[in-house]
């Protein structure tokens, strides 16, 4: 190890806490640099730059501002890691966490990402907000009611325990046949009715097929015939219950946000700043390259982006993100696994509730199994969320999945309306009025995101993608995020936590191990 390197790494390791005057006030610098320095650039023909730009150099860099991205930040600044910075693509914070205020309802909000503190037993942000008293959430597994196209009640006798012996079914056939070629979920399902379908009634296999078909499209995001039936969990594999947040999942970020102090959110997060270039040729440090031509160097990189992005293989995507080297194959072959679904929200704001007010959610069942074309009534399940029940707010939230999500983002108000008033007509008790506002999540079309998050599809053993993901690509670039989790926590936020405090421990770690060199 070069004794210049040493002496830098012993210094950052093991000299005391600055003290926080004196920390702004470097910040403060750096951060005035920079903006400067980004000002003047732009008035710069892009391929001059270089000449005018001199290297920023900090002890870590975190690509992404959502809530890996701030977790790692944290948990480095509270280990006395000042010289860190975190960059973000776009304009706000939070990534995938979106809220939005109810018209109604000041107290209430609407989340277009993470709505669930999933995992109760075992979920660290929920832990917080119980010691915190600053977020409001609901246990919504209470009354339920299950519909269909012609039945305004289906009894879930009828079906659950077809579900339940459907999940053995599936795992049973990949345990004893490893060799076993990955289906669909759909057709795993045929293949059950065509074995044991003779020991249930015709409703039990109707309604075991449209019930195994929601739960599998509103949890994964996609349609049950792209859905693998080796690799996805049929079971509830959760730890614990659900908790539906009402004052949005924003101020859950909120609150990681806040262990920062003032002047590092101010000074060291930098939004609209995109990345477009990696360079770890130099086993010591680390080169990120902005889409402006501005370079910045650091000890160690995380990666935050999203997978969506990240596999891209087109160089003249805007969101391309080249490498030098380029990824080695044990990560350029896991892209293809790696595509984004798309789990949708449909928010639906009326004057008045008109549906049962204590029931926490309504199961509206497709009578459609594999819908083509454009999309119709009822050709797709979705799950009602209903805002009165937990807040008094008459909203019903729809959740939606690929392709009817993409579909949605489309639509006027007046053609998403059409689509779900047949559903809504079928749990009312009172005439139906029509919604005096229709949000939806944006997510296909944006181009930072292009998806809700990743999904299983057929052939795609996610287990291997999270795996490859959460063991880096050298010991100094690291990748962190929702969808490097192998375990309950993968997709959701306080798995997002997980993978960002993984990420800074690996970096303690590792600077400790140098510092001894």
């Amino acid at each position: 190890m070069h004794l210049h390197s040493l002496m830098r790494v012993s210094c950052r390791v093991f000299r005391p806490a600055p003290h926080p005057v004196a920390a702004l006030g470097r910040a403060t610098a750096i951060y005035s640099y920079s903006l400067h320095l980004h000002i003047f650039l732009s008035y710069i023909p892009f391929h001059f730059r270089s000449l005018f730009l001199s290297i920023m150099t900090y002890s870590v860099i975190i690509i992404g501002a959502g809530m890996a991205g701030i977790k790692t930040a944290v948990d480095l600044y509270q280990a006395g890691e000042l010289n860190t910075v975190v960059l973000e693509a776009r304009d706000r914070l939070g990534g995938r966490l979106l809220s939005r205020k109810s018209t109604l309802n000041p107290n209430v909000s609407y989340d277009f990402g993470a709505s669930w503190f999933h995992d109760a037993l075992d979920n660290p942000l929920l832990e917080k907000a119980k010691r915190l008293r600053n977020i409001d959430y609901f246990w919504d597994d209470g009354k339920a009611l299950y519909v269909g196209q012609h039945c305004r009640s289906v009894d879930t006798a009828v079906f659950d325990k077809v579900l339940a012996e459907f999940a053995t079914y599936c795992r049973l056939v990949y345990e004893r046949d490893a060799r076993k070629s990955d289906m669909s979920i759909a057709d795993l399902f045929e293949e059950y009715v065509a074995r044991h379908g003779s020991n249930c009634t015709p409703d039990q296999i109707k309604y075991a097929r449209q019930a195994l078909r929601m739960w599998t499209e509103l949890w994964d995001g996609l349609s049950w015939t792209d859905s693998s039936a080796k690799f996805a969990s049929i079971a509830d594999g959760h730890l614990g219950r659900n908790a539906f947040v009402k004052n949005g999942f924003y101020s859950v970020y909120q609150n990681e946000l806040d262990e920062l102090p003032r002047w590092y959110q101010e000074k060291n997060i930098r939004l609209g700043t995109q990345v477009a270039a990696i360079d770890y040729s130099d086993p010591s440090r680390v080169t990120v390259t902005t889409s402006a031509g501005e370079k910045l160097s650091a000890d160690y990189v995380v990666v935050t982006v999203p997978l969506s992005l990240l596999s891209l293989s087109d160089p003249v995507d805007e969101c391309y993100v080249s490498w030098n080297p380029p990824l080695p194959r044990k990560f350029t072959d896991l892209w293809p696994s790696c595509q984004f679904s798309s789990l949708g929200k449909v928010v639906l704001e009326f004057d008045q509730c008109f549906w049962p007010e204590d029931t926490h959610r309504f199961y509206v069942f497709g009578s459609d199994d594999r819908p083509t074309g454009a999309p119709k009534p009822w050709s797709y399940p979705s799950i009602f969320v209903n805002y009165y029940a937990m807040s008094g707010t008459p909203t019903l939230v729809a959740l939606t999945q690929d392709p009817l999500s993409s579909d949605i983002e489309n639509m006027s108000e007046d053609q998403i309306w059409a689509l779900f008033e047949p559903a809504v007509r079928q749990i009312a008790t009172k005439p139906v009025v029509k919604p005096f506002q229709i949000l939806h999540t944006p997510w296909n079309k944006d181009k930072f995101a292009r998806g809700s998050y990743i999904g299983c599809r057929v052939n795609a053993d996610l287990s291997h993608v999270c795996n490859t993901l959460a063991g880096g690509l050298t010991d100094r670039v690291r990748f962190a995020g929702a969808e490097t989790m192998d375990d309950s926590s993968n997709g959701c936020a306080h798995g997002a936590w997980f993978s960002g405090a993984r990420e800074a421990q690996h970096i303690l770690r590792h600077m400790k191990k140098r510092s001894k060199l």
